[in-house]
């Protein structure tokens, strides 16, 4: 009879759960679904620069942010655990939002 076991974690994948404890957790509690909070976002931008986003287009700006940043860091040899929780984070609110 075969054994269920627990899948064993991969060193680094730890930060999925950072992640996702905040989207799901304190984020959410002061900001809202990611649809509604990246709407009122994609409002801002129209209104400063007349260009409509849709609230995926948002969230793709801000996943861009980060990735930048990360850019920046590897070409110093480094990587910030911040910058990689926000990234995941943001994929996490684009997953969200599309639902």
């Amino acid at each position: 009879m075969p054994t269920k076991h627990k899948p064993k974690q991969t060193p680094g994948s730890e930060i999925l759960n950072e992640a996702y404890k905040l989207v799901n957790g304190s984020r959410q509690n002061d900001y809202g679904h990611p649809a509604d909070d990246y709407r009122k976002v994609a409002n801002i931008y129209y209104a400063l620069t007349g260009i409509n986003l849709e609230v995926s287009e948002a969230i793709m700006f801000m996943v861009a942010v980060k990735l930048a940043r990360l850019r920046t860091n590897l070409e110093r040899d480094t990587i910030h655990h911040d910058s990689l929780v926000d990234a995941l984070g943001y994929l996490t609110c684009l997953n969200m939002a599309a639902k």
